[in-house]
């Protein structure tokens, strides 16, 4: 708390940060000032120029006008003029300080703030104002006495020794002044020097003791450049250069020898002091330890550019790195590099199964193996979670690439012994050789890895090499997969109905409902050219709704019109994507509901592989099926996995039999179809048989006691319309 008996100073303080404002305010109202904040510069002038204001701290970024501008205004204004105005910023650029004394600022303070700091440069400057005032009011009562003595004679002696006492007491002020600004230079952190135009040393601030290690004494009288490091020299020199304008501002950064031996980095505010002639007599520096924050960018910059699991350079060094090489391969004729991109395969299993932690030590090793079966011209990147790129500079063919994708692939051979864990992995990997038409690095990673998702598509620990007809294949794949959102926000999916028909009175018991694509001028699409994708992207999900919804729509409608019996069932085939989503029952009943539909009339169809899964989840969404009354139909049963040893454990009422072994049946050759409808019948299951075109089959069949059989010796997939035909015949027949 201050002593002083006059009435507190008045501190002005700008910050748009509110808290700074308010931790600012209460440790200038600890020190006894009186503080007023505001928030942005057009406030700030508000109160300087309606309230009485000793000094102002005044933020550089403020949201409507920098500190310069609101700076300028209250110079500019005679009323405010003479306030002196301490700049803070986070900002910590020799620019921004030059400008800030430039516009008229008395000081520059860096944040973060230092309340020591900030109380000791408000005190200098409130007793400049004070010392400046108090010269005012000396010339002012001098004056007062040289008119006195002008016209009081009788009173000169006494109006001398009143001026006698006056100069003793601005001595004694300047005096203490003087202590004062001793006392700060003594004190503060910045080195500042005075140098003659060549460089040599006339005064060093103490600060130099604890910065550099050497006593200023000592340094008077040596040149600068002297300790300077010497690639550092002629930018140093740029300090003591002639001026080209008045008084210019020159910053520089350079490395000093301290007397230690080592260099530190400093950054210099330098600026010429002149006479009346304008010449330059001299040089005025000021100097800071930057030493840790280039540190700290250098490091920043090093991060940007590698990996920080495996110290690899990363994606952004890529990136830079390949735009180096195009423009090198322009200007260089017979100019050619590649990339390797590599993806381990089955990674995720190591993750799922073994943690992340040895995943990210199993990634480690995989690096420095890969480093040490490349060429020393080649450098490997890591480019995100376990995908690799070799860059291959100065390759001559793509034989070259092949044969370092061949040690690649061999090396990953050898298990990794991690942390006592015998651990394996391989590599899909996609190759590309650079040609003149790449023009950006982003063009070159997106064929390499079109190669590598061909590589992984064609079974993995393999390698692909990118040609053209790979790029249109996935603009292809890219443009259908945007086709397919459009088709589902457009319900451009109709279904299809192929008849099921009884063995062997040929009794019409159901249909299979099958997708098609109506796209808009065009012939209808059939599944095979979309649901992989479907799946892949889970688009099936929503289709599959949408065919659901069109099922329970078709049986609301041939209820509408008694067409539909009570035996008749329409079977909807179910993803296994489909089947996990927790949405499949709501949406069961919604439909059921919303149709007014009883869910006997309902049979979902679904893949072997659900059943593998064994999950109490599978089995629960199985029993809950059950439990509403629709039933459950394996399809393709036998094509997939064997799954017959769990087939017991699930309430599946169908199989149906795959067109393929339907296909394969002779004369003397039925023993995969018979397996299947025995099996059935020993679980008290019934069959369906797929694919039947001729007589032969259905009679086959039959004979081996398959239930049901549906194909194109009975009838193709029926537009509803035709569906509808077919039942209205039906039953026109029954009752006539």
């Amino acid at each position: 708390m201050t002593s002083d008996t006059h009435p507190p100073a008045t501190i002005l303080v700008v910050d748009d940060v509110p808290e700074n404002l308010r931790l600012l305010t209460q440790e200038l109202q600890q020190h006894g000032y009186e503080v007023r904040g505001v928030l942005t510069g057009k406030m700030a002038l508000t109160v300087a120029h309606s309230t009485p204001v000793d000094l102002i701290l005044l933020d550089v970024r403020l949201p409507d006008m920098d500190g310069y501008e609101v700076c300028q205004r209250l110079k500019a204004n005679q009323s405010t003029a003479s306030i002196p105005i301490i700049f803070i910023s986070a900002l910590d650029e020799s620019l921004d300080k030059a400008q800030a004394f430039a516009v008229g600022g008395s000081d520059y303070i860096t944040k973060p703030l230092k309340t020591i700091e900030v109380i000791a440069r408000i005190k200098t400057q409130l007793s400049l104002v004070k010392a400046r005032l108090q010269l005012q009011q000396f010339n002012q009562d001098l004056e007062a006495q040289v008119q006195q003595r002008t016209t009081e004679l009788a009173q000169a002696n006494q109006a001398l020794q009143a001026e006698m006492q006056t100069r003793q007491q601005v001595e004694a002020e300047l005096r203490t002044s003087e202590a004062r600004y001793r006392l700060i230079a003594d004190h503060m952190s910045d080195l500042v020097c005075l140098h003659q135009v060549d460089g040599t040393l006339q005064y060093v601030s103490p600060s130099c003791q604890s910065l550099l290690g050497y006593d200023p004494e000592t340094l008077c009288g040596q040149n600068l450049l002297s300790f300077c490091h010497p690639d550092d020299v002629d930018l140093l020199r740029q300090c003591f250069q002639p001026p080209t304008a008045p008084e210019p501002l020159i910053t520089s950064c350079y490395r000093l020898r301290c007397q230690a031996g080592h260099y530190i980095w400093l950054e210099t505010l330098a600026r010429p002091l002149s006479n009346d002639a304008t010449q330059v007599t001299g040089v005025v520096t000021s100097s800071r330890d930057v030493t840790q924050r280039l540190n700290i960018e250098e490091q920043l910059r090093y991060d940007a550019l590698h990996d920080s699991l495996t110290g690899l350079p990363n994606r952004n060094w890529l990136s830079q790195q390949l735009d180096l090489e195009l423009v090198r391969c322009r200007r260089q004729k017979n100019c050619q590099f590649g990339l390797l991109m590599l993806d381990l395969d089955q990674f995720k299993s190591v993750n799922d199964t073994l943690g992340h932690l040895m995943g990210d030590q199993l990634l480690i090793a995989v690096a420095e193996r890969l480093q040490g079966c490349l060429r020393e011209t080649d450098v490997i990147v890591r480019i995100g979670g376990d995908e690799f790129v070799v860059l291959l500079e100065n390759t001559g063919d793509v034989q070259e690439a092949i044969q370092v994708a061949s040690r690649v692939k061999h090396s990953l051979q050898t298990p990794f012994n991690i942390q006592g864990r015998i651990l394996r992995t391989s590599a899909s990997i996609g190759i590309l050789i650079n040609n003149d038409t790449y023009s950006a690095s982003d063009d070159l990673l997106r064929d390499v890895d079109i190669a590598l998702y061909q590589a992984k598509e064609g079974g993995r620990d393999r390698y692909e090499i990118f040609g053209t007809d790979m790029f249109q294949m996935t603009l292809k794949r890219v443009n259908l997969e945007n086709d397919l959102h459009s088709a589902i926000d457009q319900h451009q999916f109709v279904n299809y109905y192929q008849p099921i028909y009884a063995l062997p009175d040929y009794q019409l018991i159901g249909f299979e409902a099958l997708v098609r694509w109506s796209k808009p001028g065009q012939d209808l699409i059939m599944p095979g050219e979309f649901i992989d994708l479907a799946e892949e992207t889970g688009l099936i999900v929503a289709m599959t709704q949408q065919v659901i919804q069109q099922t329970c729509e078709a049986i609301q409608h041939w209820q509408h019109h008694s067409l539909m019996t009570e035996d008749l069932r329409i079977s909807v085939n179910i993803s296994g994507q489909s089947f996990r989503d927790p949405e499949l029952l709501p949406m069961l009943d919604q439909s059921l509901k919303k149709m007014a539909i009883s869910p006997q009339c309902l049979t979902l169809e679904i893949t072997e592989r659900i059943l593998l899964e064994q999950s109490s989840n599978i089995l629960d969404t199985l029993t809950k099926v059950k439990q509403r009354g629709i039933r459950l139909s394996i399809d393709d049963f036998g094509t997939g996995y064997s799954s017959l040893k769990y087939l017991s454990k699930f309430p599946i009422d169908i199989l149906k039999i795959d067109k393929s072994f339907v296909d394969e049946m002779t004369e003397n050759s039925h023993s995969i179809v018979r397996t299947i409808v025995e099996l059935a019948q020993n679980l008290n299951m019934s069959t369906v048989a797929e694919g039947a075109e001729d007589e032969r089959q259905v009679q086959e069949l039959t004979a081996l006691g398959c239930d049901a059989v549906q194909g194109y010796f009975f009838s193709p997939a029926l537009s509803l319309a035709a569906a509808t035909k077919l039942l209205a015949d039906l039953n026109l027949r029954q009752s006539g």
